[in-house]
């Protein structure tokens, strides 16, 4: 009955907060990062040319090529570009990512209260976890696919270590693994965050030594992409645009976490802001009170197998939502300019959510009163039905999104603008922002290469044209600029030598002087450490196969 139940509640998320999340209808709701489908398109472009991992957009940036994927945490991407490899356009791919989001959120959360806690209050939590108005937030305003991603896995990281510090098996060391490695990529600021909260979580729970484990395999497992990120990040602007984003003019006042206006707006200096940052007044009164309750319990020295777990929590939610405040400013200016990357002090509120719901799963749990499932099922419902009128977005017809999003136009001149952090710094930044939406530069980039007007009858010959490999002919000397944004990955040949080239013009187009008649090569090739990055992950997944059929090794872990 209790499995019946599950999957009735769960169809009936689907019903109320996914009705505008059709991946078949013909609209599409705008929100403030409209470049999401774009990405999706060209990580799904890498995978259907075999580019694995993709870490080039190249259409980006006038063709130039725009190395993204090298640096934004890429977990969101894997899992929605599945959509696009069965068929689905990008628009299409991200509404079934949403949703599959909201569901693993849903399970998540529901299997980690679960462990601690009856069916229904957990049922009734894992309610109030995905119904927490910062979820239909950051899916229909700011339309953040790593964001809402990393609200979905972090519940089940905690779950699936859970699990091993409790009944430890080779299942549950599998998906620990996967698990935290999708969640140590998925968000860039959030997943590093995260890295240590779950090491403080591990030591609080037994079977430390396989869960210890789990995190360390799971950073090797995702090598292909920090060891890239720790080592090529300062050759682009990631750091220098990130700082232009002042956090003291993003900070939350503490009323607005009570209430506030939803809108579609933006972030903005003061306690008036285009959008809300309101967790959800029933959300925030039952998880009053049940650390009201817990707190009771805990000063009349009930001792619970939960109370460290309960502790923790707390301090989480309650550091992570004073973290939002501009009562935490003096600890942002003390780790500045570290803090500074994070940019907007409200993304703690994505710590707290957690938190909040457990303690309103340990007051259903706790309270004594007659029909209390019946009771907790109509509250289930009425919940679906109060928080689903957060779940829509300012729609557009398909059709017109896609001429606005998805056309060439706008993939090839705009998009790399509104993630210009990760520009190569062969590239001089500021003229590079002046040619955007510049009609006749775009003209001037649609060939393979460039050339100074005085090389005058100089003929090219183009012999290949590919997204990631370029080969052609120069018929007599000359001073050409080859037509990428230059970035190591890149591999040039003159007449079958490498060539690295060391001049450059203000888009980091490399200068060759070519004094005779030369073939020129270009080709997308991954750097040492990229390379390296990759050998790591495919050994360390060789490592998780080996302990799990390897007996010996598996007592080890466990004993």
């Amino acid at each position: 009955m209790k499995k019946i139940i599950f999957f009735i509640t769960l169809f009936s998320i689907i019903i109320f907060f996914g009705k505008n999340l059709n991946p078949y209808s013909h609209s599409m709701f705008i929100v403030h990062d409209e470049t999401q489908p774009a990405r999706i398109q060209e990580f799904a472009l890498n995978l259907k040319n075999f580019v694995i991992p993709p870490r080039l957009a190249p259409y980006f940036s006038f063709r130039l090529g725009y190395p993204v994927f090298n640096f934004y945490a890429p977990a969101s991407y894997w899992i929605t570009s599945i959509f696009s490899l069965v068929g689905h356009d990008p628009i299409a791919s991200l509404k079934f990512s949403f949703l599959l989001s909201m569901i693993v959120g849903f399970a998540g959360s529901y299997f980690f209260f679960r462990e601690h806690f009856d069916f229904y209050p957990s049922l009734t939590g894992s309610i109030l976890y995905i119904s927490s108005l910062y979820y239909p937030l950051d899916i229909f305003v700011r339309g953040n696919l790593g964001e809402v991603w990393f609200l979905a896995l972090f519940p089940l990281a905690l779950f699936v270590l859970e699990r091993n510090a409790k009944k430890p098996s080779k299942l549950s060391l599998f998906f620990s693994v996967i698990t935290l490695s999708l969640l140590f990529t998925v968000h860039n600021l959030l997943s590093a965050v995260s890295f240590v909260f779950i090491l403080i979580f591990i030591f609080l729970r037994p079977h430390a030594k396989i869960n210890v484990f789990s995190v360390i395999l799971s950073l090797l497992l995702s090598s292909y992409f920090l060891l890239p990120l720790i080592i090529e990040n300062r050759l682009t602007y990631a750091s220098y645009v990130a700082a232009q984003t002042k956090y003291v003019d993003h900070f939350v006042c503490p009323y607005q976490l009570w209430q506030s206006p939803w809108g579609f707006g933006g972030s903005t200096k003061g306690c008036t802001d285009g959008m809300s940052f309101k967790i959800g007044k029933i959300h925030l009164i039952l998880a009053l009170a049940g650390i009201l309750a817990f707190l009771f319990n805990l000063l009349k020295s009930k001792k619970e197998k939960i109370t460290r777990l309960a502790l923790f929590l707390l301090i989480l939610s309650a550091g992570s939502l004073f973290m939002t405040t501009y009562f935490s400013k003096p600890i942002w200016d003390l780790f500045s300019p570290i803090s500074a990357l994070f940019q907007f002090p409200w993304r703690f509120i994505a710590f707290s959510l957690l938190g909040l719901s457990f303690f309103a799963v340990y007051f259903f749990h706790h309270i004594k009163y007659r029909f209390k499932n019946i009771i907790l099922l109509f509250f289930i419902l009425l919940v679906l039905i109060n928080q689903s009128r957060y779940f829509y977005g300012l729609s557009l017809n398909k059709d017109h999104f896609q001429k606005k999003y998805l056309s060439q136009e706008y993939i090839e001149k705009t998009v790399a603008y509104k993630i210009a952090e990760y520009l190569p710094k062969t590239a001089e930044y500021q003229s590079w922002r002046n040619f955007d939406n510049s009609k006749q530069f775009f003209q001037q980039l649609n060939f393979d290469y460039t050339m100074p007007a005085e090389t005058g009858g100089t003929r090219l010959i183009i012999i290949r044209n590919s997204l990631f490999e370029k080969e052609f002919k120069i018929n007599q000397p000359a001073v050409i600029y080859l037509n990428i944004h230059y970035f190591p990955f890149w591999r040039i040949l003159i007449n079958g030598t490498p060539y690295t080239p060391h001049q450059f013009d203000m888009l980091g187009r490399p200068q060759l002087v070519l004094t005779q008649p030369s073939s020129i090569q270009v080709a997308y090739r991954e750097t040492f450490a990229e390379q390296l990055g990759n050998y790591i992950t495919l050994l360390s997944f060789f490592i998780l196969v080996y302990t799990i059929r390897s007996k010996k090794l598996w007592n080890r872990l466990v004993n």
